[in-house]
């Protein structure tokens, strides 16, 4: 008695429910208030936890009874407290010989985790064996609750449930209940065995396992996860068994029967390790004999990085499909059927205060059709990357760029690539603004195979000038700053005969502002622009003098061309513009729930936009959201994406997607679907149509979540509509 193992056991015989409650929250993402079975007054709050062999029992009761020989009683309103652990009953009976300890009539148990009420109740104070009957439970701060029949108390750490729930709805009539026929917990081993487990929704058993293992702290146990069920036109129902599998403390493992009802079984295997040096994750998906395309068909994903030493680490990642069209067939979404390469790299990198290397070595396995062998990326085997880094006196600073690679491809010009770019720049900077002038050589040599020339060298100088000014105004609120920046950037880049060159790895860089202080209009070595051009910017601020926030943020520029531009990828013409379009950027959050972010690009002398995007993102209270994106390229792209999530009850929210293409007048997805909460369960139901390959076939699916709360999620979920949802 004097250790209280009585309410030490009592506690531990139901960490499973304590355990199980988790998500009390939304399902759906929103920052509406989790909503209660129970009203306030009624739930049970957390009491401050005290605990310790060394906090003494204090026993309080109307009649105590200790005769020489006899069993201790007390009796009428005893109490008893050890630290946050209260019990309270009519009658407790201490037999001094045998050391039972007998609790005849009704008690009420109560500690900083949870409130018990029983029956009647023994305990054998030697071996701490006891039992408890007609056990009724709550766990603090949530609404978890539940009964069992029986509690046998085999040890200090194992105890047998009979007839045991668990739900997180109203008691006294919920719409779910975890259900089992026997649990037998063991402490030591931090884990739970349910016999004859059941799932029931509004009396109805939806899930049912003879065999149910589960944790009962916060390590990791092997076992069964939630089955995830989908359906889709082309496919049928799509069902997914996890088995998780808990190998090591930092190895796991999870295997993922899955039933495709048009194509076969499938099997998708995760391995994952961690150590102090490295980290690793090994994917497989096999499906033997696709009934669809009659054929095997498998996919595999290796991540591996691995520490050397400090400042050195190493990676590998490797993908391969066995098909052009797994990814159409099997995949998710519209991201994953328009899957074009799968890479797979290597690479070796160090690094240092003033220093950094990589060594590289990639291939491609193409999956779209569209793209021709020679139109295929290149294989880079190796690819060899360093840059230095130095300050030098009177402000100036030394840099350094240099690689060397190695491209290889079936078809085509191949061989290998040296480019070399140091760099010399003076710095002179004060609070008001900032002149950074720039001297650069830019060297590149080629050894080459298959071309009309077996080596060619490019040299070209490269030199800028790149100035600002920052003008500041206190707003007449006193709240905030107002700036003004200019900022002029002038390039000077010698024009040099480029054609006999091969193009490798190089592309027309994207225009937009920060293109606008960039040495070279193009990625890769391969193509250095010529450039004789001045960059004219502004760019203003709002910023909160509290806590240097930017509501709101425009900036605008242009490069004024004095010369053409010669240097072009093969098949375009010289560029004779006198100036550039006009970029416009503008990011503005009036509000905490309200953001707005806007870009153009207006060419002038066309008269046209080339260019323009658009988001809006607004998240109101009670779940409301909205996002608007707006995508324009000329001749090229014209997109316009809405997302909406929309209360129209308290407990109902409507969903909806819509994402079209006006270049092509066609619905490239469309979304739509309902979401319901109660007060411990949430249900989503969504319906989808997107385009699932090239030659415009659609894709039609359905999708049912069902959330219980405290306990988790059966279905299986869209993709998330809104940004940082789960």
């Amino acid at each position: 008695m004097s250790r209280f193992h009585l309410l030490l056991l009592i506690s531990a015989v139901v960490w499973l429910p304590a355990a199980a409650v988790r998500a009390q929250g939304m399902v759906i993402g929103s920052d509406r208030p989790a909503v209660s079975c129970l009203p306030p007054e009624a739930r049970l709050e957390r009491l401050e936890p005290e605990r310790g062999e060394d906090i003494p029992v204090q026993i309080d009761a109307e009649f105590f009874s200790a005769e020489r020989g006899e069993p201790i009683v007390a009796r009428e309103q005893v109490r008893v407290r050890q630290g946050d652990r209260r019990l309270e009953t009519e009658q407790i009976v201490f037999d001094r010989a045998s050391g039972r300890l007998d609790l005849p009539v009704l008690l009420n148990y109560r500690d900083a985790y949870i409130a018990i009420r029983a029956e009647s109740a023994w305990v054998e104070s030697q071996d701490s064996r006891g039992r408890f009957e007609t056990v009724g439970y709550r766990i603090a701060e949530s609404d978890g609750a539940g009964q069992a029949v029986v509690i046998d108390l085999l040890s200090p750490s194992r105890a047998e449930l009979e007839d045991f729930d668990f739900t997180t709805c109203d008691p006294a009539d919920p719409d779910w209940q975890l259900k089992a026929g026997r649990v037998r917990l063991d402490l030591d081993k931090g884990q739970g065995v349910a016999r004859h487990a059941r799932l029931e929704f509004k009396g109805v058993p939806i899930l049912y396992s003879p065999w149910l293992s589960f944790p009962l702290n916060d390590e990791r146990q092997s076992g069964f996860l939630y089955p995830q069920i989908g359906f889709s036109s082309d496919d049928g129902f799509d069902l997914r068994a996890p088995w998780y599998w808990n190998i090591a403390p930092n190895q796991d493992a999870t295997f993922t029967p899955r039933w495709i009802q048009d194509r076969g079984v499938m099997l998708a295997t995760e391995y994952r390790f961690l150590t102090a040096r490295q980290r690793g994750q090994l994917e497989l998906e096999v499906l033997p004999s696709d009934q669809r395309a009659d054929r095997n068909r498998y996919y595999g994903q290796f991540d591996y990085r691995a520490t050397l030493r400090p400042g050195w680490w190493a990676s590998v990642n490797a993908r391969r499909a066995s098909d052009d069209d797994y990814f159409v067939d099997l995949g998710g979404d519209l991201e994953d059927s328009a899957v074009q390469f799968l890479r797979s790299s290597a690479r070796l990198r160090g690094s240092g205060r003033l220093w950094s290397i990589s060594v590289l070595a990639d291939t491609f396995q193409v999956l779209d059709e569209a793209v021709g062998p020679g139109a295929e990326p290149y294989r880079r085997l190796p690819r060899v990357q360093g840059a230095y880094d130095r300050p030098l006196p009177g402000n100036m600073d030394f840099g350094i760029d240099g690689e060397l690679v190695y491209f290889d491809r079936d078809v085509g010009v191949t061989g290998g690539r040296f480019d070399l770019y140091p760099r010399l720049r003076w710095n002179f900077l004060r609070p008001g603004g900032f002149l950074r002038p720039e001297l650069g050589l830019r060297t590149t040599a080629y050894s080459l195979d298959g071309a009309a020339s077996d080596s060619l060298t490019r040299t070209t100088p490269i030199a800028s000038i790149d100035g600002g000014l920052v003008f500041e105004r206190s707003l007449a609120d006193g709240r905030r700053v107002q700036t003004l920046e200019p900022r002029l950037f002038y390039l000077y880049v010698p024009e040099r005969d480029q054609d006999e060159i091969p193009r490798f790895d190089t592309a027309e860089l994207t225009f937009g502002f920060s293109q606008l202080f960039h040495y070279n209009r193009f990625s890769g070595p391969d193509r250095q622009a010529d450039a004789n051009q001045l960059t004219l910017a502004l760019t203003s601020r709002l910023i909160e003098t509290a806590d240097g926030g930017s509501p709101l943020d425009v900036s605008v520029g242009q490069i004024v061309y004095f010369s053409d531009l010669d240097v072009q990828l093969p098949g375009r013409p010289v560029d004779d513009r006198s100036r550039s379009a006009t970029v416009a950027e503008v990011n503005w959050r009036p509000h905490e729930r309200l953001a707005l972010s806007a870009g153009l690009q207006w060419d002038s002398v066309e008269n046209e936009t080339e260019v323009a995007q658009l988001g809006l993102s607004y998240r109101g209270r009670n779940a409301r959201q909205l996002a608007l994106g707006y995508r324009f390229r000329r001749d090229r792209l014209d997109q316009v994406d809405l997302r909406a999530r929309y209360p129209v009850r308290s407990d109902m929210n409507l969903i909806g997607r819509v994402n079209y293409s006006f270049e092509e007048s066609q619905t490239l997805e469309v979304l739509g679907g309902i979401e319901f909460e109660s007060c411990c369960w949430a249900v989503r139901v969504t319906a989808r149509e997107f385009i699932r390959d090239r030659d415009a076939e659609t894709r039609r699916a359905v999708f049912l979540e069902l959330h219980l709360k405290g306990l988790g999620s059966l279905g299986r979920r869209p993709y998330p509509l809104f940004s940082g949802q789960r």
